[in-house]
């Protein structure tokens, strides 16, 4: 499976609750009505968590089945079916400043086990 993974910025003028509610409430279910090719959407809004800063205000996950697909979708992005989804993003994005990687995603099952705090080494239980 390939991802089209996008790191994006908020427009000026714009405040961080504005963003975000618009770009999960309106956008990402006119993303989900439009786009072809793709099998999956994911938005990631970050969470303020101490000692962290970010540069992007969002990252976009976008997975296909083929790289066909995604040069596919890529390719719609320039058309006229694509005209309402640019004009969407450019309501509440810097599109300008977008960085997109396309990544191949390898994934690896954990245990999900429990780190014990006190003991020196991560705990099974």
């Amino acid at each position: 499976m390939v991802k089209l993974v996008s790191l994006v910025y908020k427009k000026k003028g714009i405040s961080d609750g504005e963003f975000y509610s618009y770009w999960r409430e309106k956008h990402g279910p006119l993303v989900a009505r439009l786009i072809p090719f793709a099998r999956n959407y994911v938005q990631n809004h970050p969470l303020q968590w101490p000692g962290l800063t970010y540069d992007a205000d969002g990252i976009v996950e976008m997975w296909f089945d083929t790289e066909d697909h995604l040069r596919r979708y890529l390719e719609w992005r320039g058309t006229a079916e694509a005209t309402e989804l640019r004009e969407d993003e450019d309501r509440f994005q810097d599109f300008r400043k977008t960085r997109r990687f396309v990544v191949y995603e390898y994934r690896f099952e954990t245990t999900g086990r429990y780190w014990n705090a006190g003991a020196s080494l991560p705990d099974g239980g």
